[in-house]
C-alpha cells in the first residue's frame, strides 16, 4: 500500500471511527487497514488512536494534522480527476440513495428509463430516510446522497436547494370541497386529516400555521407511513391529506382525487440535496447529483 493510501486508511478511521468500517468505505480487508495503521503509527511516532468502548478516537496528533491530510488528499484527488469524465454506460457502481416516498415515486422511474435507454451499467438503490439520520448514512457509506427537506448538518456534507415545494390539499369525492374546488378556512380546520406519519419537526408548521389562525388544532383521524396509501383513504372518505403539490397533483391524477389550494399562506418547503463533501469533485459524483437534480426541476416543471 502506498503511502499516500495510508493516509486515506487514517481519514477513512477517524470518520468512521471505526476499522471494520472503514475497511468497508475503501474496499479493503480489515487486515489491509490495521497494517496501514501500524506503518503509519511507526512513521508518525504516535498511537494516532485509541480505544474507547467499541470506537476508535482520534489522539491530539492524529486531530492536529487531520486537517492538513484532508486538504493536501483533496488536492491530489483534483489533480488526477481533471482529465476524467464519468460514464455511466461503462461503470458497474451501484449508487445509495436516501428518498423520502414521494422522492423516489418522482425520481426512480424517470431515473431508470434513462438508464434503460441510455444502456447505462450503473444500478442504483434507494432507501427511505428521515432527515436527522441523513449525516450518519452518509458518512457511514451506506448512503451516496440522500434527499429530503432542509436539516442542518455539519461542515463534512455538502447540500443544495433542488426545488422549493408548495403544499396542497388533496380532497376526494365525498368531501364538499371536491365539487367547490376550494376549502375555507373554518372548513379545513373541522374536517379530519389523514397525515402521513413525519416527525415532530416536519409536521409543526402546518400545526402551528392552523392552530394560530383558528386557535384549534388539526383534527387528525388516521395517521399513514406512505402518501399512496393515505390518497387512496382520501378516494374512499371525507378526510383531508395536505401535502407537497409536485406529488399530489400525480396521485391525484392515479386515484381520482382533486386538488384545492391551502386556505391560508403556507411556508414553502425547501428539497435539499445532500452528499459527503469531500467526494464532490468526484466525477461520478458531480454525474449523480446533477441527474437528480435534473429531474427534480423536470417534475416540478411538468405536473
Amino acid at each position: 500500500m502506498s503511502d499516500l493510501n495510508l493516509f486515506r486508511v487514517l481519514v477513512a478511521v477517524a470518520e468512521t471511527g471505526s476499522a471494520t468500517e472503514a475497511a468497508e468505505r475503501l474496499n479493503l480487508s480489515q487486515s489491509a487497514v490495521s497494517h496501514a495503521l501500524r506503518r503509519l503509527r511507526a512513521a508518525l511516532d504516535d498511537p494516532l488512536f485509541v480505544k474507547h468502548g467499541r470506537q476508535l478516537v482520534m489522539t491530539p496528533h492524529t486531530r492536529d494534522i487531520l486537517p492538513t491530510v484532508r486538504n493536501a488528499l483533496s488536492e491530489l484527488a483534483t489533480t488526477a480527476r481533471r482529465e476524467r469524465v464519468f460514464d455511466p454506460a461503462e461503470s458497474a457502481m451501484t449508487f445509495r440513495c436516501g428518498l423520502r416516498d414521494a422522492l423516489e415515486f418522482l425520481i426512480m422511474p424517470t431515473l431508470l428509463q434513462r438508464a434503460r435507454a441510455g444502456g447505462w451499467g450503473v444500478r442504483f438503490q434507494s432507501r427511505r430516510v428521515q432527515g436527522e439520520d441523513i449525516e450518519a448514512l452518509i458518512l457511514s457509506g451506506a448512503l451516496d446522497v440522500a434527499m429530503s427537506l432542509e436539516y442542518p448538518v455539519s461542515e463534512l456534507l455538502a447540500s443544495r436547494e433542488v426545488v422549493k415545494e408548495q403544499l396542497a390539499v388533496m380532497v376526494g369525492p365525498q368531501h364538499l370541497a371536491f365539487n367547490q374546488g376550494e376549502i375555507s378556512l373554518s372548513d379545513y380546520a373541522k374536517s379530519e386529516h389523514v397525515l402521513v406519519t413525519l416527525t415532530d419537526r416536519e409536521r409543526s408548521t402546518v400545526d402551528q400555521e392552523v392552530l394560530g389562525l383558528t386557535g384549534e388544532p388539526r383534527r387528525i383521524a388516521l395517521h399513514c407511513e406512505h402518501y399512496h396509501a393515505a390518497a387512496q383513504v382520501v378516494a374512499q372518505t371525507d378526510l383531508l391529506l395536505t401535502m407537497p403539490r409536485t406529488y399530489a397533483e400525480r396521485l391525484a391524477h392515479l386515484t381520482g382525487n382533486r386538488l384545492v389550494s391551502l386556505p391560508f399562506t403556507s411556508t414553502a418547503i425547501s428539497v435539499r440535496l445532500y452528499w459527503r463533501k469531500s467526494l464532490g469533485g468526484e466525477p461520478y459524483m458531480s454525474w449523480l447529483t446533477k441527474e437528480l437534480v435534473d429531474i427534480m426541476i423536470l417534475m416540478k416543471r411538468e405536473p
